[in-house]
C-alpha cells in the first residue's frame, strides 16, 4: 500500500512536470515588418508578420535552437523556420538543412529573410515595429 502512494506521488509530480513544460516553454513575440521584397522580377514593398517563439534555457537539454520563427505575408505564404539560433542580440534563422536563410535583430528590430514567394525565392528586407496578441 505505501509503495502504490510513493507511485501515485511521482506519477503526480511526472504529470505536472509534463505540464510546466509544456505550457512555460517559450516566450511569444509578435511584430509586424515593413519593407520591399526584392527578387528578379525588381522589388515591391510589402508587410510581413513575424511570431518570434523564444525558447527558455531547459529546451536546449533536447533542442539545438534557440527559438522558431514563423513568417507570414497575408494571403501570399506562411513559412515555419524551426531552426533558430541567438547570437547577442540577433536570430540567424535557418532552414531544416541548416542553410542560413536570414536573420532577425531584437536590437535594432530589422528583418532581413529569404521567403519562397509564389513558388521563387524573394529576399525581404524591412523594420519591425512589435504587435500585442
Amino acid at each position: 500500500m505505501k509503495a502504490l502512494k510513493i507511485l501515485g506521488v511521482i506519477g503526480g509530480a511526472v504529470v505536472l512536470l509534463f505540464v510546466f513544460v509544456a505550457n512555460y516553454s517559450t516566450v511569444e513575440s509578435r511584430y509586424k515588418c515593413l519593407g520591399e521584397v526584392s527578387s528578379t522580377d525588381g522589388s515591391h514593398p510589402e508587410t510581413v508578420y513575424l511570431k518570434l517563439e523564444e525558447y527558455r534555457w531547459w529546451v536546449g537539454l533536447w533542442s539545438d535552437s534557440d527559438a522558431a520563427i514563423h513568417a507570414e505575408i497575408p494571403n501570399t505564404s506562411v513559412d515555419y523556420f524551426g531552426n533558430v539560433n541567438k547570437v547577442g542580440d540577433q536570430y540567424q534563422i535557418r532552414d531544416s538543412a541548416k542553410n542560413l536563410k536570414g536573420n532577425f535583430s531584437t536590437l535594432s528590430k530589422t528583418l532581413a529573410i529569404q521567403l519562397p514567394i509564389k513558388l521563387k525565392t524573394d529576399f525581404f528586407d524591412g523594420t519591425c515595429n512589435k504587435v500585442e496578441k
